[in-house]
């Protein structure tokens, strides 16, 4: 797909500003959302915010995906897959971290980057005051990102 403007700035305000503005201000009503079978919300968020910006939305219902699970002191999460991102600073997948309680709360993104033709990934996070933090750079596998969630979650506690 071809690099459109309208396009990138509505995705980069989703993903840096609307998901986790709505986590932070209503956990449970995003964790709800997030957890409904098909993925629609992020579907529905994306098609009607790219279509508010005046373009027609390049991504369908199965771009999007989700899985949930569990560290061993009961946290959770919901490990969400974006659309392939278009350009660098565009998230291919968010998480979210939560305890069941809603006493700790984190948001994290996975951008990509690029550095000589080579497409990376960073993890960061993005704290309720909107406030970004690159943390470290990483594979695109799950299971290597939520490990290093789980890290970065234990120096926070």
């Amino acid at each position: 797909m071809a690099f459109n403007r309208n396009i990138y700035n509505t995705r980069r305000d989703i993903e840096q500003v609307s998901l986790p503005t709505q986590f932070y201000e209503t956990p449970r009503d995003v964790i709800a959302s997030v957890l409904e079978p098909g993925n629609n919300t992020f579907y529905k968020l994306y098609k009607i915010l790219i279509e508010r910006a005046g373009e027609v939305s390049p991504y369908k219902q199965e771009d999007f995906s989700s899985h949930c699970f569990k560290f061993e002191d009961g946290m959770l999460g919901c490990f969400c897959y974006l659309p392939r991102p278009e350009s660098v600073m565009l998230c291919s997948a968010v998480v979210y971290i939560f305890r069941p309680d809603l006493s700790f709360l984190e948001f994290f993104t996975v951008e990509t980057d690029e550095f000589m033709g080579h497409t990376n990934f960073k993890l960061c996070s993005i704290d309720k005051d909107l406030k970004h933090t690159v943390h470290t750079n990483c594979s695109f596998n799950a299971n290597d990102i939520i490990l290093k969630i789980k890290d970065i979650c234990l120096q926070l506690k």
